[in-house]
Order: C-alpha cells, then structure tokens, then sequence
C-alpha cells in the first residue's frame, strides 16, 4: 500500500545536535530508517536542535512511514557526531507525520487504510468511461454504433458505465481527455477507432502518452503507401495507469464488438496487462485471418 505526499514532502527532528558531520551520511540514515534508497532522502536544513529532511520519493510505501521514529532516531544517533537527546522527536506537517506514532497506533492506522484503499479500489474498478473517436462522429456524419453497444455490454457485466464524449483526430487532446477521465476516478477507460494506419489515427498514440509501458499488438500489418496508409497496420493497446486500465479497440462495428466482448472476458479471468491484450487481439486476428481466407476462396 502506498501513501502520495501530497507535496509535503519534509519532515523534520527536534532534539538533535550536530557537530562536524558529514549531511550525507545523515541523510542516508534517514533514508535507510524509512527503507529508501540512498539519495531518496536529503538534508534541507540544520538549526540548533533541529535538523530539516525531504523526501524525494513520492508515493511512499505505508508500512516503511507508519511508527518508524524509534528506528529513525536510533540510526541518525549512530551517524558520527550526531547527538540525540532524549527527548527527540519526528514532526511533519502532512503524511510523513505518520512516522511519529508508536507501534500499536501505527498498526491501527495500517489497518484501516488498507480496508480504506481496499473499499477505493473496489468502487474504482467498476467505473467505465467509453470515448468515441473521429472527425465523422463528431460531425455528425456517421452514427456511433460502437459506444451504445459497449456500454450496454459493460452494464451488463457490472460496470457503471458513461459516455465521455468524442475524441479528436490529434494524440495531444485525445490523452488529455483520457487523463481527465483518470482524474475523475474511472478504473476502465475505452476508445474505440483510431488505432488504424492513417495519419489521423492517433489513438495508440494517446494510450502511450498515459502509461509509456502499454501492450500494443499487431492486429494486421502491412507495408504503408504513405498515401492513405502511414503506419504499419492495425493495433490495438492495453495499458495501466494506478488503477485504471486503459484499452483502445478498433473503430469498426463487428471488431469493436468482438474487441469488447474479449476485453470483458479478459477482466473477468483477472488477465494482466500483457495477457489481456494478447486475448484481445488474437481474437481481432482470427476475424481478419478467415475474411481474407473467405475472400479468396471466393475469388477462386
């Protein structure tokens, strides 16, 4: 479980005097107290009794913040040249506050964040946000058939699910849509078109702008003719973003469908990231596989 500082990131000791001492091995006892790593932790300030620190780390994990000033002053005291009086003490005015508590209020505190964290993530992951995407739907020359039926099957599968409006052909306003949308607390966001190989399609694109790790398989590949095809081929991305994940299916109809019934298959087995892109679009390939197959046993 991890605590965001909320920018307030500095903590400070009372009750400790310095006298020719090296600030980095300071820093690396505080850091080493909280489990961080050398040069997470730095020494900002140093008054008579008193010695500032912040934290460069941000989240932190709980249980290495929570009840740690014992272990904290224990090793800034074995630091050459530092003196801890007995009456040294941890004080912070956000998070790293916590490091103040005894053992059994810092427990107590562990415990009911964690069931907390447990009740957030639980209301998160069912919240859903579908985005359109494309010039045509957002003037209204072409309907949107995919959003309706995606939402209504995500409905059906126990989401609370919404529109988010329609996507612009460009990667900048189409990942600062999808951000909004993880700012308001969505653990499911889905776009559908864009993933293609036009240049307007930026809809991969987008997802990376969020998670820079996102799965992006081939769907369909080809050499482009930078005409009308600029890009390789047809992709599809999965990614993740704290509690969110993030899935850009294709535009067309029966491929968004089929896109979104693996998708919550997928959820329902509890894929990870790379395991539920790869069920998604081996899917989308199969489909692609017996049309073209379809086509030539036509023609022959």
């Amino acid at each position: 479980m991890e605590w965001d500082l909320l920018e307030k990131t500095t903590f400070w000791v009372d009750g400790v005097d310095l006298a020719q001492v090296n600030l980095g091995d300071v820093a690396g006892a505080a850091a080493a107290a909280l489990s961080l790593r050398p040069g997470e932790v730095m020494v900002v300030d140093v008054r008579p009794g008193q010695v500032a620190f912040d934290v460069l780390r941000n989240p932190v994990r709980a249980q290495d913040i929570a009840g740690r000033e014992k272990e904290l002053l224990r090793r800034l005291g074995n630091v050459p040249g530092v003196t801890v009086s007995a009456l040294a003490a941890v004080h912070s005015e956000g998070v790293l506050g916590y490091i103040a508590l005894d053992e059994k209020d810092a427990a107590g505190v562990l415990a009911e964040s964690a069931r907390l964290a447990a009740g957030v993530s639980a209301a998160v992951k069912v919240r859903a946000v579908v985005f359109a995407s494309g010039a045509e739907v957002m003037a209204g020359k072409i309907e949107d058939t995919n959003s309706p039926y995606i939402m209504r099957a995500l409905r059906e599968a126990g989401f609370k699910a919404r529109f988010g409006g329609v996507l612009e052909d460009r990667a900048v306003p189409a990942a600062a849509a999808i951000e909004a949308a993880l700012g308001r607390g969505y653990g499911l966001v889905v776009t559908t078109g864009g993933v293609g190989a036009e240049d307007k399609d930026f809809g991969i694109e987008a997802v990376r702008r969020m998670d820079p790790g996102a799965c992006t398989p081939w769907i369909l590949k080809f050499t482009p003719d930078y005409h009308r095809h600029h890009k390789e081929g047809v992709r599809i991305a999965v990614g993740e973003v704290g509690l969110t994940r993030l899935v850009a299916l294709p535009g067309p109809h029966e491929e968004a469908k089929l896109g979104c019934d693996r998708l919550i298959e997928g959820l329902k087995r509890g894929l990870a990231k790379d395991d539920l892109a790869e069920f998604i679009a081996g899917a989308l390939r199969r489909r692609w596989r017996e049309a073209f197959a379809s086509r030539d046993g036509a023609v022959g």
